[in-house]
């Protein structure tokens, strides 16, 4: 029976973290950022990597070959903005291996684009 519970937990544990969904290849953009207030677009594709916002608008994925490179939850790691909705508004790409984004009203985060390790900016 220990093993039972200790088995269905680790299920549990292992299958609840976000399952990334399939991203919509007529939403992704092809330039260097997508402005929410501005587009309807969703991702960005750079150097065949397409870098996803999630429907949560809190989520961004890193898909590669459409397969899952990455995901992180910005909100979850840099916390709920002080001003502004907890969603993305705004991603951005730069040459310095950084995804810009901007949360809530004035939050700011990065996110490297090889391992979606993601930091509260300002």
């Amino acid at each position: 029976m220990k093993q039972f519970l200790k088995f269905s937990m680790l299920t549990f544990i292992v299958t609840q973290p976000g399952i990334p969904q399939k991203y919509n290849d007529a939403l992704i953009s092809k330039g260097s950022e997508i402005n929410f207030a501005k587009t309807q677009k969703r991702g960005i594709k750079k150097n065949n990597i397409i870098y996803y916002v999630e429907n949560d608008l809190q989520t961004i994925s890193a898909y590669k070959s459409n397969k899952l490179k990455w995901q992180t939850n910005v909100i979850s790691v840099c916390g709920t903005p002080k001003r502004g909705e907890p969603q993305i508004r705004y991603v951005g790409y730069n040459d310095t291996n950084k995804l810009l984004i901007v949360m809530g009203k004035h939050n700011f985060a990065e996110i490297d684009i090889n391992s979606g390790i993601t930091k509260l900016v300002g």
